[in-house]
C-alpha cells in the first residue's frame, strides 16, 4: 500500500557514496604509507600503525592493494580527522603547511633584524628549544647579513626553526 516516508534519520548513504568514501580512505591509507616513521608515530591507533608498517614492506601490486584496502577498513572504524590533520600539516600544498612556512620565515626575518620579541615568541612557542643554539644561529645570521657573505647560517636558522616546529 503506502510506503513509509523516509525521514532524515532513516536515510542511509547510497552504495555509490559508500564507494566514494572508501576510495577516499584508501587514498588516505596510501598517503599514510608514505609518512616517515616519526610522523607515523603520531597516529594514535596501534592497529593502523601496524597495518601501515606491513604495507611498506609489501612491494607486489595486488598484495599491496589488499593491504591498503585493509588499512581503509581500519580507518573506516575510527575518527580519521586527526590523521587527516597530520597529513595536511606535512603536505606542502596545503594551506596549513604554507601558513606554518610563512610563520617560520617571519620569525627568521624578525630574529635576524634583532627583534627580541620574536625571540621570546619562538621560545614561548617551543619551550624545549635550545636557547644557546638559537641565539648562536641568530648572531651568525646577523653577521652574514652585515658582511654580505653567503647565507649559510641564515638557512641553518630556518632549518632549526623548522625542526622545532616538527617536534
Amino acid at each position: 500500500m503506502n510506503k513509509p516516508i523516509n525521514t532524515d534519520s532513516n536515510i542511509q548513504p547510497s552504495k555509490s557514496q559508500k564507494k566514494r568514501d572508501m576510495d577516499g580512505l584508501k587514498e588516505l591509507g596510501d598517503r599514510l604509507t608514505e609518512l616517515s616513521p616519526d610522523h607515523l608515530a603520531k597516529v594514535d591507533n596501534d592497529q593502523v600503525r601496524e597495518a601501515v608498517e606491513a604495507a611498506r614492506k609489501i612491494t607486489k601490486g595486488n598484495a599491496r592493494k589488499r593491504q591498503i584496502q585493509y588499512i581503509a577498513k581500519l580507518l573506516s572504524r575510527i575518527d580519521v580527522d586527526p590523521i587527516r590533520n597530520i597529513i595536511e600539516a606535512l603536505d606542502a600544498s596545503s594551506a596549513a603547511y604554507i601558513q606554518k612556512f610563512h610563520q617560520l620565515e617571519s620569525w627568521r626575518e624578525r630574529l635576524v633584524d634583532g627583534d627580541s620579541e620574536a625571540l621570546s615568541e619562538v621560545l614561548d612557542t617551543f619551550p624545549r628549544a635550545d636557547r644557546q643554539q638559537l641565539r648562536h644561529l641568530v648572531r651568525k645570521a646577523c653577521d652574514e647579513r652585515e658582511t654580505g657573505q653567503q647565507t649559510t647560517h641564515f638557512r641553518r636558522l630556518f632549518q632549526f626553526l623548522k625542526a622545532l616546529s616538527e617536534e
